[in-house]
């Protein structure tokens, strides 16, 4: 039986009651066959979605104003005019509250009405089922990875801006973190690892073997040489530094009773 458009509102206002990442899970389990190897387009768009949200709310907000939405649409070129801006966000906003929700931009991305988002689906999806749950995982692993590694290059950049030891040794390892950002590898490494513990899940039960553990210990011995050799470079650069301001202050001093030995 198909549903009216007052019962399809209903069922959308429950789903626009949820959290921006619940949108994004919800959306593409609807649409998983149209998403199949692509889930993380939707994955990456969500996360996106919610820089706009307001300071504070990131966690939980479900909607962005309408400024928010429209600069999200400006920054990502989706429309040209402001004419186009305001017609996208009519067309957008399905439940007509003047805020735009994730679910309602995907369909609006996507081409998807709310006939579509409900109907019944095929069945012999559980395959591909299972895989976006395995993408959504994977996601939520990176993104805390990411998370986790912005705290602490927080934390090691306050530690930086003071002397000695510990703050040297602070901005050898905020180095080496920017150094690992950049080229992605600790993504990277989260991305391997989740696969290497699902293949080895499909053979049984999770167990590091030796290869694992003696590449693991490898690569935290590499680590340690690495901040080392950041701090050996850094200790060398303060002393070359002291040593300048120290040859600086001697000039000064001879220039100054040079011109007090003109005067007297």
């Amino acid at each position: 039986m198909e549903l009216s458009q007052d019962q399809l509102l209903a069922k959308f206002s429950e789903v626009t009651a949820l959290g921006i990442a619940e949108q994004a899970k919800y959306f593409l389990k609807e649409f998983v066959t149209d998403f199949a190897g692509n889930f993380e387009e939707v994955l990456e768009l969500s996360e996106e979605f919610k820089t706009y949200a307001p300071e504070g709310g990131v966690d939980d907000v479900r909607e962005l104003e309408e400024d928010k939405a429209h600069l999200f649409l400006e920054r990502r070129g989706e429309t040209m005019t402001v004419k186009e801006l305001r017609d996208a966000l009519r067309e957008i906003d399905v439940d007509k509250n003047n805020k735009v929700c994730f679910i309602e931009y995907c369909m609006f991305k996507y081409g998807k009405t709310l006939k579509q988002l409900f109907a019944p689906k095929p069945q012999g999806n559980a395959k591909l089922l299972q895989q976006l749950e395995e993408a959504i995982a994977l996601h939520e692993e990176v993104m805390a990875k990411r998370k986790a590694d912005e705290d602490k290059m927080q934390e090691l950049t306050k530690q930086s801006q003071g002397t000695g030891v510990k703050a040297m040794k602070a901005k050898a390892e905020l180095e080496q973190m920017r150094v690992r950002s950049q080229t992605g590898q600790n993504i990277a490494e989260v991305r391997a690892a989740f696969k290497k513990k699902r293949a080895q899940k499909e053979l049984g039960a999770y167990v590091p073997d030796p290869e694992e553990l003696r590449r693991q210990q490898e690569e935290e011995e590499k680590k340690a040489k690495l901040l080392e050799e950041e701090m050996e470079r850094l200790k060398v650069e303060e002393q070359k530094k002291k040593e300048q301001e120290a040859f600086k202050r001697q000039e000064s001093q001879r220039r100054l009773k040079e011109r007090a030995a003109a005067f007297s």
